[in-house]
């Protein structure tokens, strides 16, 4: 689905809450604000946003196993 969303609107689609995409936009999220003071999220960029958060297997396997090196070896 492409266009542009109202924060309510565009915080549903990410799935998340308007709180957490407000702080969001905040972080750098593109968006626009009209002259009314509306905000306006083009789909688009929230996807390529989200992109950013996407880890693969073996960089989250890589992160665990370090983790539990560190925890071993401090005990």
């Amino acid at each position: 689905m492409e266009g542009w969303a109202k924060i309510k609107e565009a915080a549903k689609y990410a799935g998340v809450c308007p709180r957490t995409f407000s702080n969001w936009l905040k972080e750098g999220l593109p968006h626009a604000k009209m002259k009314t003071g509306t905000v306006l999220i083009y789909r688009g960029d929230i996807d390529e946003y989200l992109k950013g958060f996407v880890r693969k297997k073996n960089e989250v396997e890589e992160m665990v196993d370090q983790v539990l090196r560190d925890f071993n070896s401090k005990r």
